[in-house]
């Protein structure tokens, strides 16, 4: 695999994790930059983070940085990663595809300075009320499970009969094809109702339309600017005349290749 700051050949390297677990990374002894597979970013610790910046023999001259990042391994355009672990004043660029993470020398060390800082401040968080929690605690545990399990007990049941519903209301649903980007989604329902789609290529990457503003029995829409060559999650969401709001299961559709 070549990196993907300065397309010099990555090396594998094996890392150690806080708990004694162990995993490689690939990582660029040219630029410094690391690539890390799925949720690999946030169990290597930072002293794992120094060693990786020592093996990094960084060249006189400032090594060619690529006006496009893809990634290593799909080959993929690499984009921005946004989320609430990650400071806005770092970057972090993820694949949209295997969701790998792509990380400066600059930007790990500081990801990871953060990460612990958290971290610390959780666990002092923890420390104000020892005596405290040592006497409720354990029958807070206790109270909290049973709640947990009544409540989750119950939403399983009733997102079971929603999703019945659902089926029972709504026909076939058929993906058409219309190019690269586009594709238009057809389906009829047994009654006149409300309908809108979430879709996105995670379930974490939903986005929602209005399929029929008004009740009716025939509904269709067309997705644009989708990604081509991607698998996509769908779920349909039906509301009758009783504004009682109905889900389908996610179902999926995949995108046609330049």
């Amino acid at each position: 695999m070549f990196c993907p700051s300065c397309a010099y050949t990555l090396q594998k390297l094996e890392v150690h994790t806080d708990s004694g677990g162990k995993f490689e990374v690939d990582h660029c002894g040219r630029c410094g930059g690391t690539w890390f597979d799925p949720y690999e970013i946030n169990r290597i610790p930072y002293h794992e983070v120094i060693k990786l910046a020592k093996v990094t023999v960084l060249p006189h001259k400032q090594p060619l940085s690529l006006r496009y990042h893809l990634c290593p391994r799909c080959h993929k355009l690499l984009e921005n990663f946004h989320s609430e672990s990650v400071p806005a004043n770092i970057q972090l660029l993820r694949c949209s595809k295997c969701h790998g993470i792509w990380a400066s020398q600059k930007a790990l060390e500081e990801f990871k300075t953060n990460q612990e800082t958290t971290i610390t401040e959780i666990k002092a968080e923890h420390r104000v009320f020892p005596a405290l929690s040592v006497v409720f605690v354990p029958a807070l545990f206790i109270a909290l499970l049973f709640f947990t399990t009544f409540i989750t007990v119950n939403n399983l049941n009733g997102a079971r009969e929603n999703r019945i519903q659902a089926a029972y209301l709504i026909g076939p649903v058929s993906v058409f094809t219309l190019s690269d980007t586009t594709v238009t989604i057809v389906f009829q329902t047994k009654a006149k109702v409300l309908s809108s789609i979430s879709y996105g290529p995670t379930i974490f990457e939903l986005s929602t339309q209005t399929i029929s503003g008004d009740p009716t029995q025939n509904h269709n829409i067309r997705l644009t600017n989708l990604k081509p060559n991607t698998l996509y999650i769908y779920r349909i969401s039906l509301t009758d005349n009783e504004a009682r709001k109905f889900t389908t299961e996610e179902q999926s559709f995949v995108t046609e290749k330049f």
